[in-house]
C-alpha cells in the first residue's frame, strides 16, 4: 500500500463493523512493537461529551507552556490526519503511513480494527517524536476501548449520557461504570459530571483511584471563560484545571499558559459559528445531552429571523431524544443522507421527527451543498442556519463553507 488512503481503505473492508471491543488484540501487537509502557505522562480524557474540547484545552495549554504534546482523538471532520497531532498540527500521511506499516508487520496474524490501528498509530508517532506528554482521548465507553490499554497518570471523565447504550448500557450507572475502567490505583480522576452517577464514586473506591468531583472537591468559580461557546465549556475547562494541578510535579504549568490557553484554543465543529448570509453554526451534537447544550445557547441568543436546521443523525442514536429538545428552535428541517451502514435514510428520518412531534416544513436534499444552496437562496439577513447532528453533518458542511470562502 503506497498511500494513506490506500491503507484507510484496506483497513475499512476488514470488518462489517468498526467496533469490537477489547483490549486483547491490541494489547498483542503493542507488546512486538514494545509500546505497552509509554515513556512521557499520560492524560486519558472519557465521558459522554466534551471529550474533544477538553482534549483542546489540554493541548493548548501545555503546548504554550513549551512542552512536545502528542494528542490522539476521533473522530476526524475532514482528514483522517486530525487524529493524531503534534503540537495541536496534523501529522503528515508519510508519517501515519510508517505507522500503519510498522504495526502490520508486528501483527501477523492478529486481525486489528480501524481504531485499534489508528491508536497505535497514534502511540508509535509519539514515541517516534519525542513528546513530553500524551492526551489520548477515548472513542467509546473507556474499561474496553483501544485508550486504555496504557495506564493514565490522570484520567478526566467530563461528562456521562445516554449514547452508544447498545454497547455501553441503557442506563446512566450502567455508562458510567464503563466510563469507569480508564480509572487506575493510586492515580487522581477529575469528574466533571455535576451530578454523576453512583457507580463513578464507588469504582473510584474500588481500585483505589483519587476521585476528584465536580462541585465538592473543586469548582469553576476562578477558572478563566474559554474561548469555545457554550456555558459547558467553563465545567471542561475547570477539569482541564484540576487534571494538569495533579500534575504539577512531573509537568508544571503556569496560570499564565492556563489563561493564554483557554483564550486561544479553538475547535471545529463545537458551536461554530461563520458569519454571513445567513450566519451558520456547526455543532456535533449526536445525542440528547450535547443537544440540550446547544438548544440552551439558541435560546440564550435569540434572532429575529428563522432558524433553519441542517440535520442528519447515525441510526443507532437517540434521534427522537435529539429532535423533541431541538424541535422549539427550529422552523424548518433541512435532511441529507449519510454514508456507512450505521446511516438512516432520509425518509425514515423524516418519520421520526414527525413521530417526535415536530410539525415544521421537512425539506429533503441530495447533499449538504444543494441544501446550503437552497437555504441560502431563500434567506435573509436576520436568519441562521445551525447543522447538527452526526460528525458526518460537521464535516460536509466544513466542506461546502469552504468553497464559499474560497469563491
Amino acid at each position: 500500500m503506497n498511500t494513506l488512503d490506500d491503507w484507510l481503505r484496506w483497513q475499512e473492508n476488514q470488518f462489517s463493523t468498526e467496533i469490537r471491543l477489547g483490549l486483547e488484540r491490541i494489547r498483542s501487537v503493542a507488546e512486538r512493537m514494545q509500546l505497552l509502557s509509554l515513556p512521557v505522562p499520560v492524560i486519558t480524557v472519557g465521558g459522554t461529551n466534551g471529550k474533544g474540547s477538553t482534549c483542546a484545552m489540554l493541548t493548548r495549554i501545555l503546548q504554550l507552556q513549551g512542552y512536545r504534546v502528542g494528542t490522539y482523538t476521533s473522530p476526524h471532520l475532514l482528514r483522517y490526519n486530525e487524529r493524531i497531532a503534534l503540537d495541536g498540527a496534523p501529522v503528515s500521511d508519510q508519517q501515519i503511513c510508517a505507522a500503519f506499516s510498522a504495526i502490520d508487520q508486528a501483527r501477523d496474524e492478529i486481525d486489528l480494527t480501524y481504531f485499534e490501528f489508528g491508536t497505535l498509530a497514534a502511540a508509535w508517532c509519539f514515541v517516534q517524536a519525542k513528546v513530553d506528554v500524551m492526551v489520548l482521548e477515548v472513542g467509546l465507553g473507556g474499561r474496553l476501548d483501544a485508550c486504555n490499554l496504557w495506564d493514565a497518570d490522570v484520567t478526566i471523565i467530563t461528562s456521562i449520557g445516554l449514547d452508544h447504550v447498545d454497547w455501553l448500557g441503557h442506563t446512566r450507572e450502567a455508562i458510567g461504570l464503563e466510563k469507569s475502567g480508564i480509572m487506575r490505583p493510586g492515580k487522581p480522576v477529575v469528574c466533571g459530571d455535576p451530578d454523576p452517577p453512583s457507580t463513578i464514586a464507588s469504582h473510584a473506591a474500588q481500585v483505589g483511584a483519587r476521585l476528584l468531583q465536580y462541585g465538592r472537591d473543586f469548582n469553576a468559580d476562578n477558572v478563566p471563560q474559554p474561548v469555545l461557546l457554550g456555558e459547558v465549556q467553563r465545567l471542561n475547562a475547570a477539569c482541564v484545571v484540576t487534571a494538569l494541578q495533579q500534575l504539577q510535579v512531573c509537568l508544571p504549568v503556569s496560570e499564565q499558559a492556563i489563561a493564554e490557553g483557554l483564550r486561544t484554543v479553538s475547535l471545529a465543529g463545537r458551536l461554530q459559528q461563520f458569519a454571513g448570509q445567513p450566519t451558520v453554526i456547526l455543532d456535533v451534537a449526536h445525542n440528547p445531552h450535547a443537544a440540550t447544550q446547544l438548544a440552551d445557547w439558541l435560546k440564550k441568543n435569540p434572532i429575529a429571523g428563522k432558524t433553519s436546521a441542517i440535520f442528519s443523525i447515525l441510526a443507532d442514536k437517540d434521534i427522537a431524544g435529539v429532535v423533541k429538545i431541538m424541535a422549539a428552535h427550529m422552523d424548518e428541517w433541512h435532511l441529507v443522507p449519510l454514508g456507512g451502514y450505521r446511516a438512516i435514510s432520509p425518509t425514515d428520518l423524516s418519520s421520526k421527527i414527525r413521530a417526535a412531534g415536530v410539525r415544521k416544513v421537512i425539506y429533503f436534499h441530495d447533499d449538504f451543498s444543494s441544501a446550503w444552496q437552497f437555504i441560502q437562496s431563500h434567506a435573509s439577513k436576520q436568519d441562521r442556519v445551525v447543522a447538527f447532528g452526526s460528525f458526518l453533518v460537521v464535516s460536509g458542511m466544513l466542506n461546502v463553507l469552504a468553497k464559499r470562502e474560497s469563491q
